[in-house]
């Protein structure tokens, strides 16, 4: 039998809906369990312990409320905005910064009957520099970036869901690297308001769980639109209620493309997981990708960079020594770059979402390696976002599954692209693959 803090979302969301578990006891066998792990992963910048038991009694003493999301654990990648928890994005600039509102995604799962844990380590200002947070299937090396402490709760037990960003590959490579299930969903379902920017072209919230139902379960409650974030506005929030794993069809791997590109450890991965794929009776075609990968990424970090710029611009002119080096390089890319250049890489931009739209009246996904080359060092490295961004860039929705461990028991990842706005089909597809050959996340084994 599973312990309470083995348990995935969805199943204690039902153990509460039927009785059989209190929001008390789960929010202390999880509590619990950080007071163990934490001072080995360090994932966490802030706990949220008085204010989360204090919410959990609230929920257990009034069941008569209709709350779908009843007591669910949370962790939240700290550039969210929570209100009265610090939101310190790991920069000495925001130290001390105690927001008085809840970020719009968080006001919405709060209202469905979440519960905050805390706050989540993150890279600073969700870029490339590596942060303190540790792979919890072998602390030697990275959980990936940027939303460290969110993937590496999530893969050792200390919580069963966490809320994260990605701007690059900032929820997937994470996700792949610690191996749990990352969901990046299509960019304007989810608003962005009371979230440190980065780009504003490509910030996406994500989730990262330990299975495919439990990020169809979050996304229900995140998604919707927002008159603060001008993105969301017209898209009404998507209903996964009725979440039925589903086969797919007819799917497409640019192999020779990524074989190009990616280390060949990560190519065999990924080639054995097609093999897979074929063997039960699911067409893969090899394609030529639309554009070439290392054009589409010159072109994403041109873009991020002028983005994050912008944002940062006037901090950077009076404090450009608090930046660590990776920020640093991109701010000062960004501050370089003609305004010409901006507008050739918007319109390479269209040109991929154009193409890519073609790509998906044949195909219901695009396969694709979660990331370019194993973890590397804690200290040396977050890994690229190379094989992340033709999702983040044209905003397709986009999930990891886990396909193993390799060498030094560090894991191994599959991403899967869908058509924008088909977010439903792509989960269902995922949890197809999840159930019959068996991509499923487990629990680090510290």
């Amino acid at each position: 039998m599973k312990k309470t803090w083995e348990l995935t979302l969805s199943e204690g969301i039902n153990k509460i809906q039927n009785q059989s578990l209190s929001a008390t006891d789960w929010a202390e066998s999880l509590l619990e369990r950080i007071d163990l792990v934490e001072k080995k992963i360090h994932a966490w910048a802030t706990l949220n312990k008085e204010g989360a038991l204090a919410e959990a009694k609230e929920i257990d003493d009034n069941l008569e409320f209709d709350l779908p999301l009843r007591g669910a654990p949370i962790g939240i990648k700290d550039i969210i905005n929570v209100k009265h928890l610090p939101c310190e994005a790991n920069s000495p600039l925001l130290k001390g910064n105690i927001p008085k509102e809840d970020a719009h995604c968080i006001s919405k799962i709060k209202d469905a009957g979440a519960i905050i844990i805390g706050k989540t380590v993150t890279t600073q200002f969700a870029t490339g520099d590596p942060s303190q947070t540790l792979n919890p299937w072998n602390i030697a090396h990275s959980p990936g970036g940027s939303s460290s402490g969110s993937a590496a709760s999530v893969a050792s037990g200390m919580i069963p869901a966490a809320l994260g960003s990605q701007t690059g590959g900032s929820v997937l490579r994470p996700s792949a690297y610690c191996g749990v299930i990352g969901f990046k969903p299509s960019y304007g379902l989810i608003s962005r308001s009371g979230v440190i920017e980065v780009s504003w072209t490509f910030d996406h919230i994500g989730t990262l769980t330990r299975s495919v139902e439990d990020a169809a379960i979050l996304i229900k409650y995140l998604t919707g639109p927002d008159d603060a974030d001008e993105t969301t506005k017209g898209f009404e929030p998507l209903d996964f209620s009725t979440h039925i794993p589903k086969k797919p069809v007819l799917v497409c791997y640019p192999k020779e493309d990524i074989a190009k590109y990616a280390h060949p450890a990560v190519s065999h991965w990924v080639d054995e997981g097609v093999e897979k794929l074929k063997e039960k009776d699911i067409k893969v075609d090899n394609i030529d990708f639309p554009i070439d990968f290392q054009e589409l990424h010159d072109t994403h970090r041109m873009i991020m960079s002028v983005d994050a710029a912008t944002y940062h611009k006037e901090s950077f002119s009076n404090n450009a020594d608090k930046y660590r080096p990776v920020i640093k390089k991109l701010i000062e890319s960004g501050l370089k770059t003609s305004s010409i250049d901006y507008a050739k890489g918007l319109r390479q931009r269209n040109r991929l979402i154009r193409e890519m739209e073609k790509v998906f009246n044949h195909y219901e996904f695009i396969i694709l390696p979660s990331f370019q080359d194993p973890p590397a060092l804690a200290e040396k490295s977050t890994g690229s976002a190379f094989f992340n961004e033709p999702a983040t860039q044209p905003g397709l929705p986009a999930i990891t599954l886990p396909l193993g461990r390799g060498d030094k028991n560090l894991p191994f990842g599959i991403q899967f692209i869908g058509k924008k706005f088909h977010d439903y089909q792509l989960l269902a597809n995922a949890a197809w693959c999840e159930k019959e050959l068996g991509w499923a996340s487990q629990i680090a084994e510290l």
